[in-house]
This record gives C-alpha cells, sequence and structure tokens, in this order.
C-alpha cells in the first residue's frame, strides 16, 4: 500500500459518518423551525428546555429569544446539563442558563417562562401531576408549552418510572386529557411532526388571569 492510499482509504471510512452528521443538522433545522413557529418564539422572550438532553433544541430556542432574551435548559442529571454547556460554549450562545430538576420538580424558577418545550419528555415522569403543577408555576398566565410525543411502542423497551401506558408513550388524546385535567388550555395539536415515527406535537396554555 502506497502512503497515498494509507491516506485516502480512513477518509472514505469517515463518508457515512459525515452523512449521518449531515442528516442530523438538517432533521434538527427542519423541527426547531416547527418549534419556533409553533411556540411563536420571538426577541426577548424567555423560554424553557425541559429534558433538554444534550441540547440538540435548546440552541434552537436561545438563538430564537436573542440575546435580550433567556432560555433555561433543566435535566434530572448533572452531567446532560454539563453536555449542554459545552455545546452552548461550543456554539458561542451565552444566553442559556442550566438547571437541576428531579422526577417531581422541573427545578424552574417560578414565573419565570413564556415559553416551555418538552420534546419527548412528558412520557418518562414518574409523577405526571407534581409535573404539571411545576410547570403551571413556571410558566407565567398566557404562557405556553409545546408537548412533543409519540404513541406508546410495545415494541420499544418499558419506562419502568412511569405510569403504565401499554408502551413506550402517550396516546394524544391521553396528553390532552391529563394536561386539561390540570388546568391547562389546549391551543393546537400536530399530527404531521417532523420527527420519530408518529410523533405529534401539542401545544397547551395556562390560561390568562390564572
Amino acid at each position: 500500500m502506497t502512503r497515498l492510499a494509507a491516506w485516502v482509504r480512513p477518509a472514505r471510512l469517515a463518508v457515512p459518518a459525515l452523512v449521518a452528521v449531515a442528516a442530523l443538522a438538517a432533521d434538527t433545522d427542519v423541527e426547531g423551525r416547527r418549534i419556533v413557529e409553533v411556540l411563536g418564539l420571538g426577541d426577548g422572550m424567555v423560554a424553557a428546555d425541559v429534558g433538554a438532553g444534550g441540547g440538540r433544541f435548546t440552541g434552537v430556542l436561545a438563538r430564537s429569544v436573542g440575546s435580550a432574551g433567556r432560555v433555561y435548559a433543566t435535566e434530572v442529571e448533572q452531567d446532560k446539563l454539563d453536555d449542554v454547556k459545552a455545546r452552548m460554549a461550543a456554539d458561542g450562545i451565552d444566553n442559556v442558563a442550566t438547571l437541576l430538576g428531579d422526577q417531581s420538580q422541573t427545578g424552574l424558577p417560578a414565573g419565570c417562562c413564556d415559553r416551555i418545550l418538552l420534546r419527548l419528555v412528558y412520557h418518562h415522569f414518574a409523577d405526571p401531576r407534581a409535573m404539571q403543577e411545576s410547570l403551571w408555576a413556571a410558566l407565567r398566565p398566557g404562557g405556553q408549552i409545546a408537548v412533543i410525543d409519540l404513541p406508546p411502542k410495545k415494541s420499544w423497551p418499558r419506562v419502568s418510572v412511569a405510569p403504565d401506558r401499554g408502551g413506550h408513550g402517550i396516546e394524544a388524546a391521553d396528553l390532552v386529557s391529563e394536561m386539561r385535567a390540570a388546568g391547562f388550555e389546549l391551543v393546537a395539536q400536530h399530527e404531521d411532526w417532523p420527527a420519530e415515527d408518529d410523533s405529534y406535537c401539542i401545544v397547551f396554555r395556562r390560561p390568562a388571569g390564572s
């Protein structure tokens, strides 16, 4: 093998990985634009990414609210918050604060948010009622929450900490029923969501004056 061939072969092997990264970025762009649209995000707003994971969509929120706005990223594990911090630093984003929550509360300050994002998080709640109360307290009257989730998948591993809803996920009708019972108003329901198979997005509002 020549020295040139030795350099070329690894580059060929790297192409699938580069394609996968590009596809992920494109998917994030499409879904990110939809999130911004359905939540009506704009300059100066305060938003939260509850269950932010590695911060894949935290940056989308942060850029949408601009330098005058603020974003809270919450998680139940500190190492994930460390990943969010590293990602924001690498992307030059400085309007994100990270907060540690737990299985019964978000960790968000009272009355802090105009908008909240829950992406593939709700069905993991071990105590949905307690988390609804925490979300309500964090959301300002008239503020909105976008819940992105998917119907239960029986073929996926069960979520041991969450109520048994027949699989990994939650039916849209059950989500609407639970959120309405907690006092939230239904704003819009989007079935054609550009994410995991059969995923949907439902937007709720804390009533003005509540």
